[in-house]
């Protein structure tokens, strides 16, 4: 009872057979399976999208690229012809995956060889070994995609498949190796887009046939057996190499751990600080290459670590010490003088930059000051009743956040007329005579003060008069 009543539940949580459209499943992925018109458009942008995310390691435009790829569809599709039998649907989705693909190694290889960039950045790096979490993402992305399009109400889950299952990217790693003759970046790039394409399409199949999806049916039974049998042969050839693919990665990530188990983890317990290591693979060997700082290594641990590595199945490897004639705490120092270092040449950069304004403002004050001394004694040429000339410049802050430099101009100017004559005259005359004075040097000080912003080539300049 208590058995059954789990089984329920788990039938209630898991099962997606209830609210499964098989119809507008294959009806969504055939329609969007040919790369024509848009879809042409589509591809070619999204190639050069992924190039130039590549190219320039901005992960935002890979995303981008990734979104509007067409490539899912027609790895879908392949999946979904072999499990409902689908001859015309599987040679429709191959053609025109193969004629995707194709596009997008010209694309991407035209783009890398015209580039002024064309450096491997961590991204193009990033997908030139895939592992196994790779297969794994292929894996249950394809599960994602095929579960949420035979939904009935559908989800947006694709826009996350496409992301995760990354189609685009490694097939423009392989483009940017064809494009600058790197073979490495060119099979790690296609191998990576092999892996996802081929596990996607096997979840599609698998989960197409959970989904007890009909398969099609044939007028003429012997032809129905025969597509039956091709589907079979089919599904062989792209399992196999697949199969093969992820024993490799199985492989290579257990050799991994084995060598860090047996080699580095104890490198490293005998103080020895390990700055990096690789696999490198030299005809029928493959040097395990350790680079170290730290006391000389005697050559006989070296011996040891290569019976280590026979006895636990990787007589194949050989272990190559590279030590650097330096100490840990040598290299915590030369780490700490390069920052050190950059720190006080910074420094001194500011501390240049701010001589040379010194410098520059000094200079400027010099020339002002000697263009203010020349124009002071044109101007007691020009006006002999000026006794006294001030210029200054003076900083107005009515606005603090564009403090605005006015050069001042004081004029002393001579008494126009002697007292015991001013005593003589009438109050009326006094007045017209203090309102010409007035009158004349308003006039003066127009024109001294257009003299002096074309001499001193400043935009504002006031005069003020004393008399």
């Amino acid at each position: 009872m208590l058995f059954r009543a789990f089984r329920k539940l788990l039938s209630n949580v898991f099962n997606i057979q209830h609210q499964t459209d098989e119809p507008g499943t294959i009806r969504e992925i055939n329609d969007k399976i040919p790369i024509r018109g848009n879809n042409t458009w589509m591809l070619i942008c999204s190639a050069m999208l992924a190039s130039i995310g590549l190219d320039t390691g901005s992960g935002a435009v890979i995303i981008g690229a990734m979104l509007i790829s067409p490539l899912m569809s027609p790895i879908l599709g392949v999946g979904l012809s072999v499990g409902i039998n689908d001859r015309e649907m599987l040679v429709d989705s191959l053609k025109n995956l193969a004629l995707a693909a194709a596009a997008g190694l010209v694309v991407s290889t035209f783009y890398f060889s015209i580039t002024p960039l064309g450096e491997p950045t961590n991204e193009l790096l990033a997908r030139t070994q895939p592992t196994l979490l790779d297969v794994l993402v292929a894996i249950f992305g394809g599960v994602a995609g095929i579960i949420s399009i035979s939904r009935s109400d559908r989800s947006n889950a694709i826009p996350g498949v496409a992301i995760a299952t990354a189609l685009m990217p490694p097939l423009c790693t392989a483009g940017y190796g064809l494009a600058v003759g790197r073979m490495d970046f060119f099979f790690g790039g296609f191998y990576l887009f092999f892996i996802n394409a081929v596990f996607i399409s096997l979840s599609t199949y698998m989960i197409v046939k959970y989904l007890h999806f009909h398969t099609k049916d044939y007028v003429d039974k012997a032809k129905q057996q025969r597509v039956a049998r091709i589907m079979v042969v089919m599904l062989v050839i792209v399992l196999l190499p697949s199969v093969y693919f992820l024993y490799n990665v199985y492989i290579g990530v257990k050799t991994k751990k084995q060598i860090e188990s047996l080699v580095i983890a104890d490198f490293i317990s005998r103080n020895n600080e390990v700055l990096k290591w690789e696999v490198q693979d030299n005809d029928s060997l493959k040097y395990i290459k350790i680079y170290s700082v730290g006391k000389q290594v005697d050559e006989q641990l070296v011996q040891q670590y290569n019976s280590v590595l026979q006895e636990n199945s990787l007589p194949k490897y050989r272990v190559k010490l590279v030590q650097l004639d330096v100490s840990p705490e040598e290299v915590e120092q030369i780490a700490y003088d390069i920052t050190h270092n950059l720190t006080q040449d910074m420094l001194k950069t500011m501390e240049l930059q701010k001589i040379q304004e010194q410098r520059s403002d000094s200079l400027r004050r010099q020339k002002a000051l000697y263009s203010s001394g020349a124009a002071t004694q044109d101007l007691k040429l020009l006006f002999p009743e000026i006794q006294r000339v001030q210029v200054g410049d003076m900083i107005t802050t009515s606005n603090p956040a564009k403090p605005d430099t006015i050069t001042l101009v004081m004029l002393d100017w001579e008494k126009a007329e002697a007292p015991e004559a001013t005593a003589k005259m009438s109050a009326r005359n006094r007045e017209t005579a203090q309102k010409l004075r007035e009158a004349q040097i308003k006039a003066y000080e127009r024109r001294i003060g257009s003299y002096l912003s074309a001499k001193l080539r400043r935009d504002s300049v006031q005069v003020v008069s004393t008399y």
